[in-house]
């Protein structure tokens, strides 16, 4: 493998080459001038120069009567001008006897001035009668054939232009070939960002990076990538034996709890005395209260280490089933309840039935717990999104920060108006069950008051719908 440069020389290999292809795209600008001055397409740059001494040499034996420009060569570019005008210095149009310029030509030579871009040259001849012959000439490569300088544009500014824009092509090229050489670069690192972004820790991080700061980068995203995966390993490990901790925990704690239960009403049938059966019944609803506080910690730990298979089932006969849990619930309290039912008619649900029944149980029994009396408790089915949304909303004070931030992790309750002494578990369960359908419980509050608690699943259509 080639051993990867550094930026730096990476980037002053990328202005070398473009200097060395501007300068060979020059020399074979230049090249293809020199051929077109040799095949005598374009005269050299010194042709005026020339034109303009010989014509030097003829002008002297004529005079303003006898002036012949047909002698004059081709090239030169001449204005006849009175004898009251001192030879170098500027006159004006009113002096002017003849003339082969242009308009702007004529300006120019009129004020011995020069054009944006190059100098222009004068040489002022007096004739033989007194007369002045100001002859205009520059250094450039006119055409060899008369009829095209009148109707082409000027063929140095042309070419002039030409090698401008080779070397801004040259430019280009050379840019984008490194700049894709920077882009493979950088997806090596924006794949290296994925595999992190996705969590999937089992897919080594690309390699082979030309850069060297490139490839430090991606090693060390190597390295975070390995002890992330032996982080999470450890944590996986951790919260199997804590989950199968408290499932043991749970299922030792019953028997006791049957004990206490059994000695309790036998002594409040039979031996206690009316003074101790206060103190007997609130026993009985410790234990009922440790029990049900059980029964939700084996649920928790049960869906957590070996969730239910899922199965198909029709959704209305479940939206009912829960529809009379929550009038159930509300009854007591003296609670509205209602229920919306978006899912097209004949909708097949697809979960594991039994806890996810329990998952929004749970989240009605939460709502019910903390809605005040004549509150009102809403439970929504509807899709959006190809996704399957099940809200239950109610009317009560909301659910604090701390739920909010870490509702759905077990035994976190909050400290104000939604903590009661509960341990938990119902939304744990609940948040569980959603992840084990590929889901996820989301809690908030609305703006109008009240909580807001969703289990949203991905849509799964049977096979033969």
């Amino acid at each position: 493998m080639k051993k990867p440069t550094t930026l730096q020389r990476f980037l002053f290999g990328y202005l070398l080459r473009t200097a060395l292809a501007c300068l060979a795209m020059a020399m074979l600008w230049f090249a293809l001038l020199l051929g077109l001055i040799s095949c005598g397409v374009v005269l050299p740059a010194y042709a005026g120069s020339d034109a303009t001494l010989q014509a030097m040499e003829k002008l002297p034996a004529m005079s303003a009567d006898h002036f012949d420009a047909a002698l004059l060569p081709d090239l030169c570019r001449w204005v006849l001008l009175d004898g009251s005008v001192t030879p170098g210095t500027a006159t004006d149009a009113g002096h002017v006897l003849a003339t082969n310029l242009s308009q702007g030509s004529l300006s120019l030579a009129l004020a011995l001035g020069s054009p944006l871009g190059y100098q222009q040259f004068y040489r002022d001849v007096p004739l033989i009668d007194g007369t002045l012959c100001r002859l205009q000439y520059d250094f450039s490569m006119p055409y060899a054939d008369p009829a095209l300088r009148g109707r082409l544009p000027d063929f140095q500014l042309c070419m002039t232009v030409f090698l401008a824009l080779l070397e801004v092509l040259v430019v280009f090229c050379t840019t984008r070939l490194t700049a894709r050489q920077l882009h493979r670069e950088t997806a090596r690192l924006t794949e290296a960002c994925r595999i992190l972004a996705d969590r999937d820790l089992s897919v080594p991080m690309p390699h082979g990076a030309a850069l060297r700061e490139y490839a430090q980068t991606l090693q060390t995203m190597e390295s975070l990538r390995q002890e992330l995966s032996e982080a999470l390993k450890t944590q996986w490990s951790l919260e199997q034996q804590r989950t199968q901790r408290l499932a043991a925990l749970a299922h030792d704690l019953k028997t006791p709890l049957t004990i206490i239960r059994g000695h309790a009403e036998l002594l409040d049938e039979e031996t206690a005395a009316p003074s101790q059966h206060p103190a007997l019944e609130a026993i009985l609803r410790s234990v009922d209260r440790a029990e049900g506080y059980l029964t939700d910690l084996r649920a928790a730990c049960r869906v957590e280490s070996a969730p239910g298979q899922a199965s198909f089932f029709p959704a209305a006969p479940f939206v009912e089933t829960l529809s009379e849990v929550g009038r159930a619930l509300c009854v007591p309290r003296h609670l509205q309840f209602c229920v919306e039912n978006h899912l097209p008619q004949g909708y097949m649900l697809y979960a594991q039935r039994q806890d996810f029944h329990r998952a929004v149980e749970n989240l009605l029994a939460n709502a019910a717990r903390f809605t005040p009396e004549a509150g009102r408790i809403t439970l929504c089915f509807a899709i959006q999104a190809q996704t399957l949304r099940i809200t239950v909303t109610d009317t009560g004070p909301g659910f604090p920060p701390e739920i909010l931030r870490y509702g759905g992790q077990m035994f976190h309750t909050g400290d104000t108006a939604r903590s009661d002494g509960h341990q938990g578990l119902g939304l744990y369960f609940a948040a569980r069950v959603a992840q084990s359908h590929g889901g996820t419980l989301q809690l908030s509050n609305l703006a109008v008051g009240g909580a807001c608690a969703t289990l949203a699943l991905p849509v799964c259509i049977p096979r033969d719908t």
